[in-house]
């Protein structure tokens, strides 16, 4: 029998004296799961008033309190999924970046690129971003040449170009996860917004209901018989 190990490397032995290959070292970019569902951020911690059973009492103050209550969740709820959606993109947008500057190591294409604009160029454009529009221009007319609202939408993966660089790509691939993760926050606010109109509504009419009832008979049928304005 021979006396020399088996042992490869990168296999340790099990009990059953088998060898079973170590799993691959991952770069710090596939250490980031790929983003392919935000329903995760839907998921905010409840607290202790929001798991407290609603009192019995059926008065006007008490359904009040509770509508105050609902109105108020539903903002700690909205404020909870914007902020989970906003790690949620950061996080990808840091997977890409990861993953061009890994490649770009690896292949050696660092040194590659040309420098980027000087510091004189960027003041000027951030002081050009800040100088108030123009009078007279509505940038929201859609037949406006400069309005940026109605441009059809385009998949930057369908017009990359063949030669583009690691770090171009990485950077469509970021600007592509800012745009679908404002369209994602913007549906969801503009959901809870309608959502919480409805409450709002409701809390007005019972307040309302409650102001009535404190009122003598005599001033209740003289605001009722009021005219509207």
């Amino acid at each position: 029998m021979s006396s020399h190990s088996n042992h490869r490397p990168g296999a340790h032995p099990t009990g059953g004296g088998q060898h079973q290959p170590q799993p691959p070292t991952l770069r710090p970019s596939q250490q980031i799961p790929l983003l392919t569902n935000v329903a995760p951020s839907m998921f905010v911690p409840l607290r202790k008033d929001d798991v407290e059973p609603p009192s019995e009492d059926d008065e006007p103050s008490q359904r009040i309190a509770r509508l105050k209550r609902i109105i108020e969740t539903i903002d700690y709820h909205t404020a909870g999924v914007k902020e989970n959606y906003m790690w949620m993109f950061e996080r990808e947008m840091r997977r890409f970046s990861l993953d061009a500057a890994e490649r770009e190591e690896e292949f050696k294409l660092r040194d590659l690129h040309p420098p980027g604009p000087a510091e004189a160029e960027i003041d000027a454009v951030f002081a050009s971003m800040e100088r108030p529009a123009p009078e007279g221009i509505d940038y929201n007319d859609p037949n406006n040449p400069f309005n940026v609202k109605h441009l059809p939408e385009l998949n930057p993966q369908e017009f990359m170009p063949r030669d583009v660089s690691l770090r171009e790509k990485a950077m469509m691939d970021i600007l592509t996860v800012v745009e679908a993760g404002k369209n994602e926050i913007d549906a969801y606010q503009n959901h809870m917004k309608g959502l919480r109109s409805t409450y709002v509504e409701l809390l007005g009419k019972e307040q309302e209901r409650l102001r009535q009832a404190a009122l003598r008979p005599e001033e209740r049928t003289r605001v009722q018989d009021a005219p509207m304005d």
